[in-house]
């Protein structure tokens, strides 16, 4: 019944070893997020990524490559920047950066970036998000992020928006713990402004695991609420793309039980896309889960938006930019192309700092 494609699933190590392998073999979900612990080296992930391309040819492969403290792939290419520091660049820098992060992306054929970050930031210190902001305003954050987006596609790759509805406003880092941004909702629509302006854009959206009172007062995470997910993303903002979990695996959503309970709550909700990156032997139980009759009619809309999703895709592995690059060097001048390019972006943006 393709629930199974409705799984984003994690791997366990560098290496692909035979049970990780079987699992994706037999359950075959429809995409494969590579984190930190999954690489260090470009053997390693040119390796790693060809073992899942021979098992799963047509699977959503996904990093978080942002720039900054969330950049899985600085390591092999070299770091990008901050959205901190982009965010006191030109815009066009912001462009650059998307665009050679892309190209590095596609090299070890990676489709989609949990990428830009389009939080505001309050102020916060405890919530994992400093650096990953390129603002505090609206008005700061669209045109970046638009940029950034921008560059993605014209680079080949995907790229969606996150911490859907607005992460800036939580105390805590939601990775640890649970955490509730109690700000009013006239002050709530600043944080929606990037999203009801770029979604469309993007054609993904990642829902945060803070609770909001000003929009369900059940105090559910967003991800497991059907007033923000329904009510404001499909209703208010007017969204048809695609909205993908974050990590179920997040200590936020302790109280929900084990991963198959999380992961029929927050379909049940309106997550299309679920995250399970942390525990590749669930699997099997979440499939089972989400194929109940049920939820036939939610599997059946996730589906198609996630089929559109992938479409867009297909189209941006075309782009213009990325097959001149690739049909003006070889593999290994590709990647020294890509090196030397992060890097003098990553010098352009540094000198904010010196300003």
């Amino acid at each position: 019944m393709r629930a199974n494609e409705l799984i984003f699933a994690g791997v366990p190590g560098p290496d692909l070893d035979k049970t990780s392998a079987a699992l994706l073999e037999q359950y075959q979900p429809g995409g494969v997020v590579l984190l930190g612990w999954n690489f260090k080296t470009l053997e390693q992930l040119a390796e790693l990524t060809t073992a899942i391309r021979r098992i799963l040819p047509e699977v959503v492969l996904c990093i978080d490559a942002e720039g900054g403290r969330v950049d899985r792939m600085r390591d092999v290419v070299g770091p990008a920047p901050a959205a901190s520091l982009l965010g006191r660049r030109p815009v066009s820098l912001a462009y650059q950066a998307g665009h050679w992060i892309a190209q590095a992306m596609r090299l070890f054929d990676f489709d989609l970036d949990f990428a830009p970050v389009v939080d505001l930031d309050r102020g916060a210190t405890d919530n994992a998000l400093d650096g990953r902001y390129f603002g505090a305003t609206p008005e700061q954050v669209i045109p970046r992020a638009r940029a950034f987006l921008r560059g993605l596609h014209a680079g080949g790759a995907g790229g969606c928006l996150k911490h859907f509805p607005g992460l800036g406003g939580a105390g805590q880092d939601t990775h640890h713990q649970g955490s509730v941004v109690y700000l009013p909702a006239d002050e709530l629509r600043a944080d929606l402004a990037p999203f009801a302006t770029l979604a469309g854009h993007a054609g993904a959206v990642m829902i945060g695991h803070a609770a909001y009172p000003a929009y369900d007062s059940s105090m559910r995470p967003a991800t497991m609420s059907p007033e923000i997910l329904g009510g404001l993303l499909r209703g208010r903002l007017g969204f048809t793309g695609l909205s993908i979990s974050d990590d179920l695996d997040m200590k936020a959503l302790a109280a929900w039980g084990e991963m198959p309970d999380r992961a029929a709550q927050a379909f049940a909700s309106g997550c299309d896309v679920l995250l399970v990156c942390h525990r590749l032997e669930d699997l099997p139980e979440v499939i089972e889960r989400l194929e109940h009759p049920s939820l036939d009619e939610r599997r059946e809309e996730a589906l198609e938006n996630l089929d559109v999703y992938r479409q867009r895709l297909r189209t941006l592995r075309a782009a213009r930019d990325h097959v001149n690059l690739m049909d003006a060097a070889g593999g290994g001048d590709r990647l020294e192309i890509v090196q030397d390019a992060l890097a003098e972006i990553l010098k352009s943006a540094r000198g904010a700092e010196l300003a």
